[in-house]
């Protein structure tokens, strides 16, 4: 599995990764870029920039717009932080941020669906947070989504071994694949 860490290189943080059991670490602007644009245009333009680096793009989405739009239109490869889209659930049902269109659009571009340990560990209010979580992990399997697990963390005292996080990966009701395990 591969871990992502929202930092610059960082040799101790790299080995530290080692051996906490991740197979490949991954550092900010050197094997990935972590994007939050606001503007479709913005978000072309810097997935344009990234793409003439040969980097893997991350995208966090500031709305469920721009969550589709990045989808279906650019060429993001993960998508994290879904799950915070929305402040408030419905009354009726959990606003976690995908739904089923969302997910057919994923499976059929490709597209996989990040969820970030380190948003667990920021949040104030973990329950709603790994309730969304529960829901979109649900919906991923349903519809075929290719999922990535990772720590998403910036420094490393927030860092945590793979054992830990595919474990709450299978708590909120992940399934791994032989070839992952």
């Amino acid at each position: 599995m591969d871990n992502y860490i929202l930092t610059k290189y960082n040799k101790e943080l790299e080995q530290l990764s080692v051996s906490l059991g991740w197979e490949r670490t991954l550092f900010l602007d050197r094997d990935f870029v972590h994007l939050r644009s606001v503007s479709k245009k913005e978000l072309l333009k810097e997935v344009r920039l990234a793409r003439k680096k040969k980097l893997i793009i991350v995208y966090q989405p500031v709305s469920e717009e721009m969550l589709r739009f990045a989808l279906e239109k650019t060429e993001v490869g993960i998508v994290v932080g879904s799950e915070k889209l929305n402040y408030k659930d419905s009354v009726h049902f959990v606003r976690g941020g995908l739904d089923q269109i969302v997910c057919k659009i994923a499976k059929e571009k490709g597209k996989k669906i990040g969820f970030a340990f380190g948003d667990i560990l920021e949040s104030r209010d973990r329950a709603k947070l790994l309730g969304r979580m529960m829901f979109n992990i649900k919906l991923c399997k349903k519809y075929g989504v290719e999922v990535v697990l990772s720590s998403f963390v910036k420094d490393g005292n927030e860092m945590r071994s793979v054992a830990d996080v595919q474990s709450l990966f299978r708590v909120l009701g992940g399934v791994f694949r032989k070839k992952e395990l």
